[in-house]
């Protein structure tokens, strides 16, 4: 916990967090948000889910994009136009009619437009702090986003029953506008470095670092956007329940972030996090009784934050300052990739066998997500899972022993 405490006595460091935070809260928003405002003009879960694909498909195919832009053309541009444009999107998706067709564009609309906020900040940490707080700094963005998830979903469903499903939407373009503007007028003059070379765009997926963090970061975002749908399915009918039971999964992922986000967990902590979210989405798939049910989602959670951090640390330890925006935007891809497939796969179970077959959809991804490192540690040592130099060798040599 000193590691944090000295990280936010360093200047700019908690406001830029903060604002990026605030400025991604819609994020946290918008899936649940469109789900139900969907669901309730077009009485599908099998529409719903797709518009909220169609925005994860938007998010994956723009953001690397929009990051090499911030990178190249400049920070400020980027973000100013991306947040209108998202801002005007998600207005225009609030006052929509119920023709899917309309509503599928305008999801893809919305995602393909959200600003590329993640990417950019993570270029500029390096810059922020020395060296060897880079780790703890990473932590704890990755532990201190979890308020989005805590947050976002009992926001949309006490708004969308309170006042209108339509509602959240319209915060959430408020605040995407202001938490920019906030996060732009904090910076000051950081910006992502620029090399002299220019590196050729999607170069930087030959990296085995960004690859492993794109797969299991993809099915990290599957498994749990499937089990929002399953919670929806089976909680939605109960005011704003279903929007704390997502709650309390990020809560869990919050505490578990602070507690070991910024250790190095090595390929078997990643694993033993990762397995720690699939055993939590079965329980809650099991279990009938609603303590039960929230204790395992909690548990789901634990490993959630941990897991990502670490990866997102490797990313960060194995490339190039100058693709870093790039990197990080293709890692934010494959995190909406993986919301598009949860999502979709698990409104269409859903429509056909309950609540219970997307829980069944998120419990598999999370399996096959946690398998994902065991099969990349076979192929080569995953340096950037570690920090000295004795954990290094020894990585080699079992890597050798079992080649």
């Amino acid at each position: 916990m000193r590691a944090y405490r000295e990280l936010v006595r360093t200047p700019r460091v908690l406001n830029l967090t903060a604002s990026q935070l605030f400025a991604r809260l819609p994020l946290g928003i918008m899936s649940l948000a469109i789900l139900l405002h969907v669901h309730g003009l077009t009485g599908s879960y099998a529409v719903a889910g797709a518009v909220v694909a169609w925005m994860s498909v938007g998010q994956a195919v723009a953001m690397p994009v929009t990051a090499r832009i911030a990178g190249r053309v400049g920070m400020v541009p980027t973000l100013v136009v991306s947040a209108l444009v998202n801002g005007v999107s998600m207005l225009l998706l609030a006052w929509a009619g119920p023709s899917p067709a309309t509503l599928m564009a305008l999801g893809l609309l919305v995602g393909a437009s959200v600003p590329p906020l993640m990417p950019v900040v993570r270029a500029l940490y390096p810059q922020m702090v020395p060296r060897d707080g880079v780790r703890a700094l990473f932590a704890l963005d990755t532990t201190a986003q979890e308020l989005i998830w805590v947050i976002g979903p009992v926001a949309a469903t006490f708004l969308a029953s309170a006042v209108s499903t339509a509602f959240p939407l319209v915060v959430s373009a408020a605040v995407t506008v202001v938490g920019t503007g906030w996060f732009l007028l904090g910076t000051g003059g950081l910006r992502p470095r620029i090399a002299e070379q220019k590196a050729v765009f999607g170069s930087v997926l030959v990296n085995r670092a960004v690859m492993l963090a794109m797969v299991a970061s993809l099915g990290l975002v599957a498994s749990f956007t499937a089990l929002e749908v399953g919670i929806v399915a089976a909680l939605g009918r109960e005011g704003v329940t279903a929007g704390v039971a997502i709650a309390i999964a990020s809560v869990g992922s919050l505490i578990g972030g602070l507690a070991f986000g910024h250790r190095r967990l090595g390929v078997g902590g990643v694993v033993a996090a990762l397995a720690l979210l699939c055993v939590g989405i079965v329980l809650f798939g099991v279990f009938d009784n609603r303590v039960l049910q929230f204790a395992s989602l909690f548990m789901s959670g634990l490993g959630f934050a941990p897991a990502l951090s670490a990866l997102y640390i490797m990313v960060s330890g194995e490339i190039e300052e100058h693709v870093a925006t790039e990197a990080f935007g293709w890692l934010n891809s494959a995190m909406f990739v993986g919301g598009a497939i949860g999502t979709a796969l698990a409104g269409v179970v859903t429509e056909a066998h309950g609540f219970r077959g997307a829980i069944v959809v998120a419990a598999v991804l999370a399996l096959l997500t946690a398998v994902s490192p065991i099969i990349a540690r076979m192929t080569g040592p995953l340096d950037g899972l570690y920090g000295d130099p004795e954990t290094r060798a020894a990585d080699d040599d079992l890597c050798t022993a079992q080649r």
